[in-house]
């Protein structure tokens, strides 16, 4: 068995951690227009990439702010970012060999790696697996290169239907989990491609541990 979660909004509460890191912002002075403004870095390739050190470089000149304080109170804060994991999450995952787990989150940049790496659950997974695109091709590939047999029950957790749906297209046999939580961003809707809808991680194992007892009898 495999089971392949999302990072944001499934085990990490990005909203609230993202309203805490606006904060430190706010308290210098920096309107939401200004941060949205400065947020992404331009790339000629045409893809938006976020990196915390060029985004406060670009306000302090913007805003003839201290850059060196700025800089160091976020890189900081994104140094630890273990206060933001949802209560359940390590509860479930401690159900699990590190085998049996692995990390496949969206977005590509090194923020997205602190973020993560600094959460303190990193140690649970087999692998953690980051992509720029939908994530069907990426569980595919794990699940090629750890030989698992076609029947075999593997599970995929995510707040956002699209990757869902992509993965249950190109594995019909994976068993998609639409994690809805209260504290989300999305409130994407259910369709015929998520197999689960619930809202916490108590719902997900107990669908877990009644599959895998009836395969087994």
């Amino acid at each position: 068995m495999l089971i392949f979660l999302d990072f944001d909004d499934v085990l990490f509460n990005t909203k609230k951690f993202k309203d805490a890191y606006f904060s430190l912002f706010k308290k210098r002075g920096v309107s939401r227009d200004i941060f949205d403004k400065f947020y992404y870095t331009p790339s000629d390739s045409g893809i938006d990439r976020y990196c915390p050190v060029n985004h406060v470089k670009r306000i302090c000149k913007e805003l003839n702010l201290n850059y060196s304080d700025f800089k160091d109170d976020v890189l900081e804060f994104v140094g630890d970012t273990s206060r933001y994991i949802f209560g359940d999450s390590v509860s479930f995952l401690n159900n699990f060999s590190k085998n049996e787990l692995y990390l496949v989150s969206f977005s590509k940049t090194d923020f997205q790696k602190s973020k993560i790496f600094n959460s303190g659950i990193a140690n649970h997974f087999c692998k953690i697996k980051i992509v720029n695109e939908l994530k069907g091709d990426a569980i595919n590939e794990i699940i090629k290169n750890n030989k698992i047999k076609y029947n075999q029950k593997n599970y995929f957790i995510d707040d956002r239907v699209e990757h869902l749906t992509d993965a249950k297209i190109k594995n019909p046999n994976l068993t998609t989990i639409f994690l809805l939580r209260k504290e989300g961003r999305y409130k994407d809707r259910k369709n015929k491609y998520c197999d689960y809808k619930v809202s916490n991680f108590n719902e997900i194992l107990k669908i877990i541990k009644q599959k895998n007892v009836k395969k087994i009898s």
